[in-house]
C-alpha cells in the first residue's frame, strides 16, 4: 500500500470511529431553530425526492445506456442490462421496503 492509500484508510476510520463514539444526543439538540419535527420533515422530504424522482431516472438512464450498448453490438451489454434490470426493480422496490420498515419501528401494520 502506498502512503496515500494508508491516509485514505486512517481517514475513513477516524470519520467512523468519530461518529460512531460521538454521543447521539447532541445530534438530537435544536440548532437554531431547526428542531426536532422540522428537522425530520426535511429529512423525509429529501428521502421521499431522492426515492421518487432520482432513482427512477437513474434507472431508466440505466436501461437507456444498455440498451444503446446492445444496439452498438457490445459484447458485455447484455450482462449490464441484467445489473440494471435489478438495480431498477430494487430501486423501484426501495419505497414500498421503507414504508415497511418505517411501519415496523412504529408498531403500525403494512
Amino acid at each position: 500500500m502506498n502512503k496515500h492509500t494508508i491516509w485514505t484508510v486512517v481517514f475513513v476510520v477516524g470519520v467512523i470511529a468519530f461518529f460512531a463514539f460521538y454521543s447521539n444526543s447532541s445530534f438530537a439538540q435544536d440548532m437554531g431553530g431547526i428542531g426536532g419535527d422540522a428537522l425530520s420533515q426535511r429529512v423525509n422530504g429529501l428521502t421521499n425526492k431522492i426515492i421518487g424522482t432520482i432513482l427512477p431516472a437513474i434507472s431508466i438512464l440505466g436501461l437507456v445506456y444498455s440498451a444503446i450498448l446492445a444496439a452498438s453490438g457490445d459484447q458485455g451489454a447484455k450482462g449490464r442490462m441484467v445489473l440494471v434490470i435489478i438495480a431498477s426493480i430494487v430501486g423501484f422496490l426501495a419505497p414500498i421496503v421503507i414504508r415497511w420498515f418505517q411501519s415496523a419501528v412504529t408498531g403500525g401494520g403494512f
